[in-house]
């Protein structure tokens, strides 16, 4: 099944993904690799959504998701952040993606956790 041309993303925390949305529309699309921007920004300002795909050496399966944002700041400095995740997936069988499921959303539940996205504030403090 393949992405649907649009993708509409909330800036909110996972719990209220209804509000403050965003939509990014289909640039480029190949077999492994669809890119999607938000239309509107003054350029060099940009939000970029990354979805991609290929297999690693030992034949697992990489699948990447990846938000990048580019910001212009007083001085007329650009500036960008990159957001992504990464799923290997190995080619045991023991691997479902119902354990992938779960896991993804461990990781979610990990950066809201706390409320008001409290864990993804520590790890910007750099705290362990």
């Amino acid at each position: 099944m393949a992405l649907t041309a649009t993708q509409t993303l909330s800036k909110d925390s996972a719990t209220d993904v209804d509000t403050n949305t965003v939509v990014y529309t289909a640039q480029a699309q190949d077999l492994g690799k669809s890119v999607f921007s938000v239309s509107g920004l003054t350029l060099p300002s940009q939000k970029l959504l990354t979805v991609s795909h290929d297999t690693g050496k030992n034949g697992e399966q990489r699948h990447l998701v990846r938000l990048d944002r580019t910001e212009v700041d007083a001085l007329l400095v650009a500036a960008t952040v990159s957001v992504y995740m990464v799923i290997v997936r190995p080619i045991s069988t023991a691997i479902t993606n119902a354990i992938i499921l779960e896991e993804v959303n461990r990781l979610i539940d990990f950066f809201i956790e706390g409320g008001a996205n409290a864990n993804v504030t520590a790890i910007l403090n750099s705290e362990n």
